[in-house]
């Protein structure tokens, strides 16, 4: 199978992992990357989980002061407070690799076979992002540096809407089925956006039997 191919590319990957923290968590009412996730919190997770996979890891955030014990590699975002295109923007001026993986910090349930597959089709175009029945995930996906002159451009002129700009550049779409969920389950690009997100994703993880909030595997197949 063409995903089975894709996973075979050793680790570390030669990518470099974006993980962007610059939101102000104004629905949770506290930073969303703080919250506690399986005896630690979710960014610290999240770090876990892409420096294993990526050679090169870093954190966007608007507050670097509050990350900084965390990893040295914090990259504070150029343009405080203006959506995610500029923390993506900040991330690739300065990433060591020709890719990126740009992963939201409040999806606490990606896994590692998910983010994988898709970095395994980052030479496919200059976007490659999650789609899952016709609605794009732009925080979970790769970017080239290829991206980072429209991103200049896209911020400067006041357009900060990650599907406006990616309209304007060679991009494909990573297709997660329909049917790769049960009914009851969370997909693995779930945001915890509020209290009661939170809750769903605590109550879920804990009622998969052997599982610890955080690991659980997701169904993903790849649009030939």
């Amino acid at each position: 199978m063409r995903e089975d191919r894709l996973l075979l590319e050793p680790l570390p990957l030669p990518v470099t992992g974006l993980i962007l923290c610059g939101g102000r968590s104004r629905r949770m009412g506290r930073p969303k990357a703080f919250l506690p996730w399986g005896g630690r919190t979710i960014i610290e997770h999240l770090l876990s989980v892409a420096r294993e996979i990526f050679n090169e890891v870093y954190l966007v955030t608007n507050e670097p002061d509050e990350y900084a014990h965390l990893s040295d590699d914090v990259v504070k975002d150029i343009l405080p407070y203006r959506g995610p295109l500029g923390g993506i923007l900040s991330g690739l001026l300065v990433a060591g690799n020709p890719h990126a993986f740009v992963l939201a910090c409040d999806m606490p349930l990606v896994d590692r076979k998910l983010i994988r597959s898709m970095a395994g089709r980052r030479r496919e175009a200059d976007v490659l992002v999650l789609s899952h029945q016709g609605v794009l995930e732009p925080l979970l996906g790769v970017y080239s540096k290829a991206c980072i002159k429209p991103l200049e451009e896209s911020l400067f002129s006041g357009c900060l809407k990650v599907q406006d700009f990616l309209a304007g550049l060679k991009a494909a779409v990573f297709e997660f089925p329909a049917d790769g969920l049960a009914a009851d389950d969370l997909p693995p690009f779930f945001n915890v956006n509020t209290p009661q997100d939170y809750s769903q994703v605590i109550t879920r993880a804990r009622a998969l039997p052997g599982q610890h909030c955080g690991t659980r595997p997701a169904a993903a197949r790849i649009k030939q």
